[in-house]
């Protein structure tokens, strides 16, 4: 099934967004409506110098609260980039559940403002950022795709990782994946010696270009962690799953295709159980809710139905294969050209 990674935005959404932040260092004193809106809280403080109307505000999705968040840091100092889960959330590096609300940003001296400097909410992290792997648009810097994703890999855990590297590949055939991935190993070169490369090494490895979102990818790991191998993206028929296990088809459920015409998409899915169950398959039905709130709750859900009477197969699954393009617009640019992008 084709979609975006839980927490991705397209291009359309970020720029409504933006749209939303109100600069008062373009206010003038005569301005006494955005004044006004201050002073009665009907405009939402982000920093210093950055609002948001309150009741869009509460509107929003919490990554949306902190793509604005993290992009209001940005254009409030002249300095700082985003980096880590910050900057994935403006380049659209994948991240799941386990990422902590907050802005990171570092400076480019590589080390932290004085504690009197420093603004609240913002994590300043000590490290250094060459001009080659920052992205400046619309008055926001941050760390292009192949460095978030080493960042990240450097100092989470081992699923967020491979989490963010297979953001990059998803989607791209073996020789564009094969591409990126030398681009990341560069990249690592040039950072040998820096804290927690190995870790990213490691999760570089494990990252396939199989994987559709970030919950895709989190749920075969989870998976694997528990003895349990999962092919990702496999044809059946007409048709292509998330995941499969055995005879057991795993599907992640995304918001975004409920979103509009749910009675139409409700049919056309109802449509593809029912047949891939005549062929013989099981199919089993998490969503990224679940997946937080309990994991081993969905991985036995998956033993249950594997327990459960087969039947003969009447269709043979057959894997995947992307052919690309990448859907990552945060290459460093010669990556990008050799990508065709």
């Amino acid at each position: 099934m084709k979609r975006t990674g839980g927490f991705d935005m397209d291009g359309a959404r970020k720029n409504a967004l933006l749209e939303m932040l109100v600069d008062i260092r373009r206010v003038t004193a005569h301005d006494q409506t955005t004044h006004s809106r201050i002073r009665t809280g009907q405009l939402r403080q982000l920093t210093t110098s950055l609002y948001v109307d309150a009741a869009q505000w509460k509107r929003l999705e919490p990554f949306e609260q902190e793509f604005l968040r993290s992009c209001a840091a940005s254009r409030q100092s002249t300095k700082a980039i985003l980096v880590g889960f910050s900057a994935a959330r403006v380049c659209g590096v994948w991240v799941h559940y386990d990422t902590k609300p907050g802005v990171q940003v570092a400076l480019p001296s590589g080390k932290p403002p004085s504690a009197k400097a420093q603004s609240p909410g913002i994590e300043y992290k000590r490290m250094a950022v060459p001009d080659e792997d920052v992205v400046n648009r619309a008055g926001i810097r941050f760390t292009n795709a192949v460095r978030t994703a080493i960042d990240i890999a450097r100092s989470a855990g081992e699923r967020s990782g491979i989490v963010a590297f297979e953001s990059l590949l998803t989607g791209c055939s073996d020789d564009q994946a094969d591409l990126i991935r030398q681009e990341c190993t560069a990249t690592m070169q040039r950072m040998r010696g820096t804290k927690g490369i190995g870790k990213a090494r490691r999760a570089l490895a494990q990252a396939t270009n199989r994987s559709e979102s970030a919950y895709e990818t989190l749920l075969r790991l989870i998976l694997e962690e528990h003895g349990i191998t999962c092919h990702a993206q496999v044809l059946i028929g007409p048709y292509r799953v998330d995941l499969l296990v055995g005879d057991v088809i795993i599907e992640i459920d995304g918001r975004e295709k409920l979103k509009e015409r749910p009675g139409a998409v409700y049919a056309k899915q109802l449509d593809r159980e029912n047949w891939l169950r005549e062929q013989g398959f099981k199919i089993v039905r998490v969503t990224p809710r679940e997946i937080n709130r309990n994991e081993v709750a969905v991985v036995r859900r998956v033993l249950d139905m594997l327990e459960e009477e087969s039947r003969q197969l009447r269709e043979v699954p057959r894997l995947y294969q992307p052919k690309g393009p990448s859907r990552q617009e945060f290459f460093p640019g010669a990556l990008a050209k050799r990508l065709g992008l």
